[in-house]
């Protein structure tokens, strides 16, 4: 869990990245005796699957997920260390400080999301129930998650 998560949003963020890689993981064991021997590793931007790999690859979606969970919780811990839009002072030290933390809870939470909803088309597609990816949907999420990069980026410049 990320450090000073005390408001009930930074509890709730957290919350939805856990259960996300939770899904991931409860996904792929459940559907692990139905999946074919090779599933679809890679879609072009039809959605169409272009590129196949042994049964087992099926973990790696769940093993980068936790991966990221990971890296960006360490990030979390070492607030010194990143990069502000704007110069830190005495004065708006703590602020900046809660504004990133904001975002990288929230922007964790949205990109296990929607690693989790990768994993759920591949599985799909494997299983031969969807016929493509739907990439839209990746798209979309992916403008949630630039949407919330430039909220915060505007809420730290806003607040010098």
């Amino acid at each position: 869990m990320t450090p000073f998560a005390k408001m009930p949003w930074e509890i709730a963020g957290e919350i939805i990245a856990a259960l996300a890689i939770a899904a991931h993981v409860v996904m792929v064991i459940r559907y692990w005796s139905q999946l074919p021997a090779t599933v679809p590793m890679h879609f072009n931007i039809r959605g169409q699957a272009d590129l196949f790999g042994p049964k087992l690859t099926i973990w790696i979606g769940p093993a980068i997920a936790l991966a990221c969970y990971i890296l960006m919780s360490f990030i979390a811990q070492n607030m010194a260390t990143w990069n502000y839009p704007v110069p830190i002072n005495q004065d708006n030290a703590n602020i900046q400080a809660q504004i990133g933390l904001e975002m990288l809870i929230w922007m964790k939470a949205e990109m296990m999301v929607m690693l989790g909803f990768i994993e759920w088309q591949v599985i799909r597609v494997a299983l031969g129930k969807l016929e493509t990816f739907n990439v839209a949907g990746i798209f979309a999420m992916g403008g949630v998650i630039m949407a919330t990069s430039f909220f915060y980026l505007f809420k730290a410049v806003t607040n010098k």
